[in-house]
This record gives structure tokens, sequence and C-alpha cells, in this order.
């Protein structure tokens, strides 16, 4: 057993001590890969087929999942035993004979069921009801297990996100020989940029992508429409803001950076980038262990107003990141986690100016003494400069 997974597997025991519970049954699919390792990409968007892991406080997990997923859980599980059942008629039904089964009566249970679907919760609870025993509610003691890092999850969100990091910066360094290339190139070529650093891009949430130019007034990453890898072509002084969502064995790095085709910034571009960083700066003062989230969001909101910054309003400064591409807690006004030390958080700055949204992300470790960067491969106090003026 791998020293991650033993971290991993101590939280947990600590959950069932805490709870007082004999049994967890996870229906939640982060909270299955996060428990057992089993990763079965866009498995949540698969909602006619269901997933549950049993955990025994000390004993054998065992998983109940389709025929169809066993090769691939078998690739990535830590240990468990898995529980397969046939798709052919009724794959709610065929789950919950399985785990039927393998209940005992009065026991007390533990449960994460309040993020999936009616009918599966519905299945759950029934089952848990008819067998005698106690439930009692896990889904808060999973947000926190996974919100705080151990120490080989630091190291592995410190590995990918700075090959992330690396992946968009040596994209950038292409574009003095590139010149005139469109977004949906750039977007391909930071795909393959992270490919060359063995970073996993897998589908779903996965992405890479270039905005440029004037198309930088919509940024959000969502197919096809918000300048997501249109056919425009950069030009000379076009602003380019470079994503990228990456996978490496289960765990996610999120990172946006911006680049100038230019040897210097317009005036504009100038006042923009400026303000990106201040706002960071911002950030990373008021994101100090023991304060929540909410508080810090406020803090962060009173501060940009008072130096007149252009936050772009209602907009979430940050969130946590591991098995999911986003996770708790969140920078926002209605988040009221603690902040506490060995989180790891990707810092969401965006500044409105002129119409125009310039976007930056970065990954940090909160300490009891500050904040880390996890995936600065050069300073971004600056954007980097394409040389392509000569």
């Amino acid at each position: 057993m791998s020293t991650l997974v033993q971290e991993i597997t101590k939280k947990i025991e600590s959950i069932f001590d805490t709870l007082g519970i004999d049994t967890m049954i996870l229906s939640d699919v982060y909270n299955i890969q996060y428990s057992t390792g089993i990763k079965i990409p866009c498995s949540h968007a698969h909602t006619d087929l269901v997933m549950i892991a049993l955990l025994n406080n000390r004993g054998i997990t065992k998983v109940i999942l389709p025929e169809c997923w066993v090769a691939l859980a078998e690739q990535t599980k830590f240990d468990a035993k898995l529980l397969p059942y046939s798709i052919d008629h009724d794959p709610l039904a065929a789950a919950n004979s399985i785990l039927k089964d393998q209940l005992t009566h009065n026991l007390v249970i533990g449960s994460d069921d309040n993020n999936v679907s009616l009918k599966l919760a519905k299945m759950i609870a029934g089952q848990i009801a008819e067998s005698g025993t106690e439930r009692i509610e896990v889904e808060d003691s999973f947000t926190a297990a996974r919100a705080t890092k151990t120490k080989n999850e630091i190291a592995h969100i410190r590995s990918i996100a700075l090959k992330t990091d690396h992946a968009i910066n040596g994209y950038f360094h292409h574009l003095i020989a590139d010149r005139s290339k469109s977004s949906m190139s750039i977007s391909e070529n930071l795909r393959i940029h992270s490919l060359e650093r063995d970073i996993e891009i897998e589908g779903y949430n996965a992405c890479s992508r270039g905005v440029i130019g004037q198309n930088i007034k919509n940024i959000w990453a969502y197919a096809p429409m918000f300048g997501f890898a249109s056919n425009d072509f950069t030009d000379i002084g076009d602003t380019i803001i470079a994503d990228a969502m990456n996978n490496e064995r289960g765990y996610w790095s999120n990172a946006t950076r911006i680049g100038i085709m230019a040897d210097y910034m317009s005036d504009d571009q100038t006042i923009a980038y400026n303000h990106l960083v201040q706002l960071r700066k911002i950030i990373c003062e008021e994101l100090i262990v023991g304060r929540t989230a909410s508080e810090v969001y406020h803090r962060i909101v009173d501060k940009a107003q008072t130096q007149n910054l252009s936050i772009l309003k209602n907009h979430g400064f940050g969130f946590s990141v591991g098995v999911s591409t986003k996770e708790a807690p969140f920078l926002v006004s209605g988040d009221e986690t603690l902040i506490e030390a060995e989180m790891t958080m990707v810092l969401d700055g965006i500044i409105e100016h002129e119409g125009l949204l310039y976007r930056s992300r970065d990954t940090v470790l909160i300490t009891d003494n500050g904040h880390e960067f996890l995936n600065w491969y050069k300073d971004w106090r600056e954007p980097y400069f394409a040389l392509n003026t000569i």
C-alpha cells in the first residue's frame, strides 16, 4: 500500500471513529474515488448507472458497479473487492439487490447520498431502514477530509500544478516563432504541451483553451459559445488568455495565464494586468487560517473596491482542488468553511477593463504562515511577451 493510500485510509478511519459508525455507504463518485481510488471518467454523467462503495471500519472495502466498468476499476482501485452487476435490464434494481445482500443488521451506517439522484438516495435510505440500522450523514466529514491535503497529496498536486504552468509557458514560448495562430490552434497546442509533460488530458472537465483579442470579453470555458476555440487569428498587440485544466492519477490542476503578442503592453493592458496582480496580492493577504471562506471573500471585495480595482461583480475568488476540478471551500459569499493549513486553493482573479475580462488562476498551499505558490514555473507578476514585433 502506497504512503498516499495509507494517509487517506487514516483520514477515513478517523471519520469512522469520530462519528461512531460501523459501515459507510458512499454513492458520490468523488467520495468513492477519494476513498477507493476508482476513477471512471464521466461516471457522474451516466445517471442511469450506479456505483456504490461499502466501507467497513478497518475491514474490506467493496464496490458495487456495472460490469462494463470493472476493467477500468481494476486498474485504478487501491484495495477493494468489486461486486459487478449486469446492466441488461434494470441497473438500479441490480445494484439494489447486491446492496441488500451486503448490509448487516443492527449496525450504525454512514451515508453521503445527499448529492446523488433522488432515486438512488431513496434506494439507499430504504435499504438502511429495512436493515433496522441508524443512519449518520457523512458528507460534511468527507468534504472536510478532502479539503485538507496530506503530505503526499500536496506533493502530487504541486507536481501537476507546476507541470500545467510549465505547459502554458512552454506553449507561449512558441508564439515567438509561430506568429499568427487561430485560437483553435492555440487550444490544440496547449493540449499537446500538457501531454508532453506526461499529464493526462481526459474528457468532460479537462480542457485546454486559448482566447485572443477582443474575444476575451467572454472567457467562460464552455464550447461552442463564448469564444471557446474559435477560428479568429492573433494579431500584433493581442492579449492571449490560456487555460489548462489537467488530470494526473486522479488529481486535478487548473491554471490560466496571459500572454501578449508583442514585446510590451498597451496602456489598457498595463492597467488591467496591474489590477490583476494587485487583486492576487489581496487574495493572498486575506487568505488566512482561521477565517471563514465568506469572510475572506468580503474582505477581498472591500479592499479591492477601496483600491479601485475593477473586479467582476459576484465572481468567487477561488476554490479548493483535488479529486474533482473544484472542491470546497469556495471563496464566495455563502461559504462558512474555516480556512485551514494544508488546504490547496486555486485563486481565481478576474479584472474587467474596457469591456474585456483579464483572468489569472494560481494554485497555492495555505500554511500557518501564509501561502506558497505551487504552480509558478515563472514569476507571473508580468505577462509572457512574444517578441514578434522584431
